[in-house]
């Protein structure tokens, strides 16, 4: 861990002299993610999202109040909202003031316009559940920034890290912008995706036992651009599921991803689940689904409802975890 705390170090000096001169770089970026919206927004399905958080354990019944959560892409808000729905019931049951969470939760979106909608979005919940106008529209300033995730996050620590993050090729932005993050992230090699940037940048936030759980095209368990990511990962922190999701049924419109949820948490490696979806998925209870996805005692394999699931705990498995596919 050693190594890993001076390449934060670094990485975090690096960023810091970056700030003054990013935000000419990064504008040009919001034009390329709209112009790649244009042609589909990926709208992540309910049941994936609240599956998701099931699987993070960013439950009601948690002290959600005093932890810190971050999404890094909020786009229209498929997560923010049911993570603040999550808030909620988690202060009421403390007997906590809503107030109390300002600090609670953090989204980013980079494109003005989607943050604006994000934070009507989290006004709009918010006054569902009676808080009044005036701090409805406190809390979504506080917890909805517009900005680049990858730079703006720096000095953050958090409890929990959930959301999608955007699938950009490198190629696809402007070469002065992409030059920053392949400076700044260590992960992004070869022909990478701006996704592992993402995950790079997420992971490294983490406090000691937070979890960063994402669902996002698999390819960096396999191609070679993911390699990097895949050794830090398994160098420094516990897989603790990886879910294929290639034929469930994920987003809202058809894309051209092969779509896994992985969660990842800041502590020593312990048993991992494996699993493939089916489209039989989505009408499986959560709470039975996200039963099937908790660790055993003993490894095991369960094929049921559409899910196929392994645990595995050896070192050699888990190692192959990230790049594991059913037949």
């Amino acid at each position: 861990m050693k190594a890993e705390k001076v390449l934060a170090v670094e990485n975090q000096t690096r960023l810091r002299t970056m700030r003054g001169v990013q935000r000419p770089l990064i504008e040009p970026l919001g034009q390329v993610v709209n112009a790649l919206e244009a042609k589909g927004v990926i709208y992540t399905k309910e049941w994936v999202v609240e599956l998701l958080l099931d699987l993070a354990d960013y439950r009601t019944e948690r002290n959600l109040v005093d932890a810190v959560a971050i999404e890094p892409a909020a786009g229209r808000g498929a997560f923010l909202g049911p993570m603040i729905r999550r808030l909620i019931h988690s202060s009421r049951r403390l007997g906590r003031p809503i107030s109390d969470c300002s600090a609670s939760l953090i989204a980013f979106e980079l494109e003005g316009a989607s943050a604006d909608h994000a934070r009507s979005l989290v006004a709009d919940i918010l006054q569902q559940y009676s808080v009044n106008s005036l701090l409805a529209n406190q809390l979504a300033a506080a917890w909805v920034r517009t900005g680049d995730y990858l730079f703006e996050a720096i000095n953050l620590e958090a409890d929990f890290v959930i959301g999608n993050p955007p699938y950009v090729r490198l190629e696809d932005i402007p070469e002065e912008t992409a030059r920053l993050y392949r400076e700044s992230y260590l992960t992004m090699r070869g022909r990478a995706d701006l996704y592992v940037g993402f995950f790079e940048a997420a992971l490294r936030q983490l406090k000691a036992g937070g979890v960063c759980a994402f669902i996002c095209a698999d390819r960096w368990m396999r191609n070679q651009y993911g390699g990097e990511l895949r050794e830090f990962i398994t160098g420094n922190y516990g897989v603790e599921v990886v879910l294929e999701m290639h034929s469930a049924d994920a987003f809202q419109e058809e894309v051209d991803a092969y779509p896994a949820i992985t969660v990842i948490r800041r502590q020593e490696q312990g048993t991992t689940v494996v699993a493939t979806s089916g489209p039989e998925a989505e009408r499986i209870p959560r709470e039975t689904l996200s039963a099937l996805l908790k660790p055993n005692a003993e490894p095991e394999s369960i094929r049921r409802n559409g899910i196929r699931t392994a645990c595995v705990n050896t070192l050699v498995q888990r190692q192959r975890s990230l790049a594991v596919s059913f037949a």
